[in-house]
């Protein structure tokens, strides 16, 4: 198996540096979706068996911007984005200066968000989440080229569930639009490359 990670284009929060969680369905931005067909002008959907996106706004923009409508596009719920609870829509600058406990030293929330946001997912159930999509396309698709289309922390977390056991702290968050890959041959996975741009 081959699967190919694909991040979303920019939004209006991204570009504010705010958390963009599972419960912010925003459509990509001007900038974001002229970005997004940059990209995508250097990249041939041509060679997939199969391609998978998270239901939301952003990312099925995405998916549908980098298919060119040669790929038909299966949604699936469990490559929505992480559920930040009542951080999501909150800037990153601001709580890490509230809860500097919970921010890493790269500015991103790290595991002990969730003592300020009870509502929010945990990294275990991230972890969880991605591992059965993982288990479920290793199953049905041993032998295929998948293209996924999703969002920045859970496309940290396929590649930390694989080879940091779900420690997310290893990986930075991919740039919009950029690309992240994993091969999967008799039970052990590779990284082949992560946050590999396609257009400045």
């Amino acid at each position: 198996m081959e699967i190919v990670f694909v991040r979303h284009g920019q939004t209006d929060l991204n570009k504010t540096g705010r958390i963009q969680g599972s419960l912010f369905d925003h459509d990509l931005d001007e900038a974001g979706r002229a970005y997004a067909k940059r990209a995508a002008a250097n990249f041939d959907p041509s060679s997939f068996d199969i391609v998978f996106s998270s239901p939301m706004k952003r990312a099925l923009e995405t998916a549908q911007i980098f298919t060119k409508g040669q790929k038909k596009i299966n949604l699936d719920k469990r490559l929505i984005e992480f559920n930040f609870g009542e951080w999501d829509g909150q800037l990153l600058s601001e709580l890490g200066q509230k809860y500097p406990d919970a921010i890493d030293p790269w500015g991103k929330a790290n595991k002990n968000y969730v003592k300020y946001a009870p509502s929010g997912e945990s990294n275990a159930e991230l972890n969880k989440r991605c591992g059965e999509f993982l288990d479920d396309m290793v199953q049905k698709y041993p032998d295929k080229k998948i293209l996924v289309v999703c969002h920045g922390t859970l496309i940290r977390m396929m590649f930390a569930h694989y080879f940091t056991g779900g420690d997310l702290n290893y990986f930075d968050t991919m740039k919009n639009c950029a690309l992240g890959k994993i091969s999967y041959r008799d039970h052990v996975p590779r990284l082949n490359y992560y946050n590999q741009v396609l257009a400045f």
